[in-house]
């Protein structure tokens, strides 16, 4: 898909009167001429500007719609007339239009690639969110929601995502990825390899996925069971329980340590399977980008309503960037191609995400018209001109860190 299309598709949802039938939690609300009208909510909602409501709306009203801004309780009070599904309805077409067919897709010997992983995001303190969501641990304070996606690692796109409660179960959500993947791309599903960590073997999810048509590779504990435990190093075959058929492959990682692998891949060359696994690394990437450069986790609302709304505005935007980092990736590569450098260049994502929220997030889905070829080719130059090296084979030691505070996370985000 390409960026001009993308923005099509997000305004005329925006603008579509079936789009506030759906979401309109009241018969009356809209139903009169408003500071701040249902179309232009919602493109303010996808802003991705995470300092205080008042100032964003400030900036919104002194750009877009000039004069005196409405007060952030005028905006509380006109967001709670309407629920998240607007931008549901955004991310099941865009995704729907990518996956159609119709588009090429980075795919590794011919599948697409998905990874599977679940994360938690720390919420406000509020009894609401205490009670739609519950917490994420016997010692948390805070409540907490369990999200889970269902993500391209090679195309940057999150196809599934799902926010339920701080008690979710990543295998039982792992299994309703696999449904939605058979039940609405099966043309997808059909050439696709879904890689899991180590948290997620067992028999009944890798039956549930073989059931459906699709390959898995995961990585499994050490213990994970007498028969793993039992095969020899390198590529082997085993029957699990019940008699399922499983490759298990075991190879010395450089720390010495031995890595397990486990897939129903049989005809996948055995030296070939660490680096597809590797490939899952694409999902972790992702959190990083979903939670410290969009800040999913600096909520703009205290109530169940708002937290479900900026959860699905945040997906919006994660396709959105993929969408224009594809574009800025190719214009970098078009100005290096005569150059000899050391690494491949990118684009930088953070700088690319300030400049998809201040040209399009207010402007083309505030209410102006979509830009022309020629200026979105202007734009797409502007995002490619500061660019980060790729450094193959480059990795760092995962550092655990607590829950940021509520200030911590906002200066990590400005």
């Amino acid at each position: 898909m390409k960026s001009l299309k993308l923005l099509e598709m997000l305004k005329k949802i925006t603008c579509s009167e079936e789009t506030l039938q759906t979401a309109r939690l009241k018969k009356t609300a809209f139903t009169r001429e408003r500071k701040m009208p249902f179309d232009s909510a919602l493109a303010f909602m996808l802003d991705m500007r995470k300092t205080t409501i008042q100032t964003r709306l400030n900036m919104y009203f002194e750009y877009n719609k000039g004069g005196e801004a409405m007060s952030q309780q005028a905006f509380s009070k006109l967001r709670a007339n309407f629920d998240h599904t607007p931008f549901v309805a955004m991310h099941n077409a865009i995704v729907s239009e990518e996956y159609s067919g119709e588009h090429e897709l980075p795919l590794w010997n011919g599948y697409h690639l998905f990874g599977v992983d679940g994360s938690f995001l720390q919420l406000p303190r509020t009894d609401d969110l205490y009670e739609e969501f519950s917490r994420h641990g016997h010692d948390a304070q805070c409540p907490c929601a369990g999200v889970s996606i269902l993500f391209d690692v090679l195309h940057g796109w999150a196809l599934d995502p799902i926010i339920t409660s701080g008690k979710m179960n990543e295998r039982s959500e792992c299994e309703n990825h696999v449904r939605f993947l058979k039940e609405k791309l099966p043309h997808i599903a059909q050439n696709s390899i879904i890689l899991l960590d180590r948290g997620y073997p067992s028999e009944n999810l890798f039956k549930a996925i073989e059931s459906k048509g699709i390959k898995f590779l995961a990585r499994c504990k050490s213990n994970y069971s007498i028969k793993t435990v039992a095969a020899p190093m390198g590529d082997s075959i085993v029957y699990l329980n019940g008699g399922f058929k499983v490759r298990v492959f075991k190879f010395a990682l450089p720390s010495g340590e031995t890595e397990t692998l486990l897939t129903n891949l049989f005809e996948i060359p055995a030296e070939e399977l660490p680096d597809l696994y590797w490939r899952r690394w694409g999902i972790e990437t992702a959190y990083f980008r979903f939670k410290r450069e969009l800040c999913v986790e600096k909520f703009s609302g205290k109530t169940p309503n708002s937290i479900y709304q900026d959860f699905w505005a945040s997906m919006v935007l994660l396709n959105s960037v993929a969408v224009f980092q594809r574009e800025a990736d190719e214009a970098v590569n078009k100005r290096q191609k005569s150059k000899v450098i050391k690494h491949k260049n990118r684009a930088r994502t953070s700088d690319l995400i300030i400049t998809l929220r201040d040209r399009f997030i207010f402007a083309v889905l505030g209410g102006r018209s979509l830009p022309s070829t020629h200026e979105m080719e202007s734009v797409i130059k502007t995002m490619s001109r500061v660019v980060s090296p790729i450094r193959p084979g480059r990795s760092f030691p995962r550092v655990h860190k607590p829950f940021l505070s509520a200030n911590s996370q906002l200066k990590s985000c400005l």
